[in-house]
């Protein structure tokens, strides 16, 4: 896949890959048989690798959060200027939201 969704990939795989790793990094703790270095080393290694991902997750999120209100904020943008031209070409077609007085009228 190319195009915007190339800027993704990175971040994506780099979950992919701690979360593997954090499997076997787990897997190697729960197998220990005290004192255990390497199974150490691997508890080490899961805790960096949670922190990692966390890390990653909030960038992710960020990113995620300005696009879709970016996204919002130009859809906002096109409907107006939709509305203002629909309203400017027959103003009797589209005459707005009912103000206060044709709210209390049609009681």
């Amino acid at each position: 896949m190319t195009g915007p969704q190339d800027a993704w990939d990175g971040a994506l795989a780099a979950l992919r890959d701690n979360v593997e790793n954090l499997g076997v990094w787990i897997a190697i703790w729960e197998a220990r048989s005290e004192p255990d270095a390497h199974a150490r080393r691997c508890a080490n290694d899961a805790v960096d690798a949670i922190d990692t991902m966390l890390l990653d997750l909030y960038t992710v999120r960020a990113r995620l959060i300005t696009e879709t209100r970016a996204g919002d904020d130009a859809t906002a943008i096109r409907a107006d200027k939709l509305l203002a031209e629909r309203a400017r070409r027959d103003p009797d077609d589209f005459p707005g939201p009912a103000g206060p007085e044709e709210t209390e009228a049609g009681r």
